[in-house]
């Protein structure tokens, strides 16, 4: 699969998400006001951690992302992500995910 931001090669599940972009180009996303987007907690959201109980992140983060002023989207999972480029210029990941039958 090729990388729709950058033309290289893109190792991942064509089958489930589309548009997917490659680590390199995934490393230079940011988010609308060209900060590096946050994923798991919002900013300023994190729990207190009380009787050292570890609460897992959850699986949430910024959307849209931009990767050399392409709008993207991140699907976040299991403590990660993909991010698929947006040739439709949605304004929703719910939105990007019906133009592309995914839902």
């Amino acid at each position: 699969m090729t990388c729709p931001v950058c033309g290289g090669g893109v190792e991942g599940s064509t089958d489930t998400y589309v548009n997917l972009v490659c680590d390199d180009c995934d490393d230079r996303a940011v988010n609308k006001n060209g900060d590096e987007p946050w994923h798991g907690w919002p900013p300023g959201e994190e729990p207190e951690s009380e009787d050292g109980t570890i609460q897992m992140a959850p699986d949430r983060g910024e959307n849209p992302v931009f990767i050399d002023g392409k709008k993207c989207w991140r699907r976040y999972r299991f403590g990660g992500w993909v991010t698929m480029y947006d040739e439709h210029d949605c304004d929703s990941l719910e939105e990007f995910y019906e133009a592309h039958g995914m839902m």
